[in-house]
């Protein structure tokens, strides 16, 4: 029988929920507190190799794009906790595909593939990054990454607004980015980062300095929302608009990412989105 790993997580009400993580050793099982609210946010069911273990028993090929697929073990979420928020009715959408380490354009068909990096559970997207983990699929260093994206693609035109939307709630938090405003030929428009501490950064990348919309937000939940016409964007943080800007995208298309895309892993990283819409 596979090892039960349960953490717990301290639930609050609210918009920007206080999910407080307190890691429970192998083999313990931490059960809900109905009485004063305490409850699991997720069960983890297995263990994962280390990234030396899995390029050591070539588990993934160097140098191209991967179909194998590497299974992770697996996590089960409380969506009755995690989904009790602005964007938790929201099926996570059909018209996506995923972007790993070991494979830059993974259709939605394939996606039990690839359950060490990226799963599924109810209305919520579960990221994870393992420490020593860096890009594989070809010569480019660093560029580690566990990444949706929408299949919805537009080019600049005033007026005509795109639209993305999820809750995140930061499990682990590692530095790297959690969303790009992502443009084929002239890279990312607008990106929001994380680091270490858990603080959100707005990253206008030119024209305005990088701004710090939350701190210490480990363990909490934030609503993102960000609108995009190919050149302007604007960006909101739980309903509250926080920043806008413009960069120019005179060629390619723009689409919307999220998850986590960092250089080499320094530790292990998780983050959920639920909910996440875009039109």
């Amino acid at each position: 029988m596979k090892t039960m790993l349960i953490f717990s997580v301290l639930f609050t009400l609210g918009c920007a929920q206080s999910l407080a993580q307190s890691p429970a050793t192998a083999g313990d099982a931490v059960a809900p507190q109905a009485d004063d609210g305490d409850r699991p946010l997720y069960t983890q069911d297995g263990t994962d190799p280390t990234f030396q273990q899995l390029h050591d028993e070539k588990a993934f090929p160097i140098g191209e794009n991967s179909t194998g697929g590497v299974k992770g073990s697996a996590i089960d979420v409380d969506n009755a906790v995690v989904e009790d928020c602005p964007t938790g009715k929201n099926p996570i959408p059909r018209g996506i595909s995923i972007h790993t380490l070991c494979n830059s354009h993974i259709p939605r068909k394939d996606f039990d593939k690839w359950t060490r990096w990226y799963q599924e559970d109810g209305n919520t997207q579960v990221f994870r990054l393992f420490k020593g983990e860096h890009n594989v699929r070809n010569s480019r260093p660093d560029a580690a990454r566990v990444e949706a994206f929408s299949n919805l693609h537009w080019t600049f035109a005033e007026g005509q607004w795109h639209e993305w939307e999820g809750t995140y709630t930061i499990i682990k938090p590692h530095g790297c980015s959690i969303f790009q405003a992502k443009n084929n030929k002239n890279d990312w428009g607008v990106m929001i980062n994380l680091n270490d501490k858990g603080d959100i950064i707005l990253n206008h990348r030119r024209h305005q300095e990088d701004k710090t919309i939350a701190t210490d937000m480990t363990g909490k939940q934030f609503t993102l929302k960000v609108r995009d016409n190919g050149r302007d964007y604007e960006v909101f943080l739980n309903g509250e608009k926080v920043g806008e800007g413009y960069y120019d995208r005179p060629e390619g298309t723009t689409s919307f990412r999220w998850g986590m895309y960092d250089h080499t892993i320094k530790h292990d990283a998780m983050i959920f989105v639920t909910g996440a819409a875009f039109k």
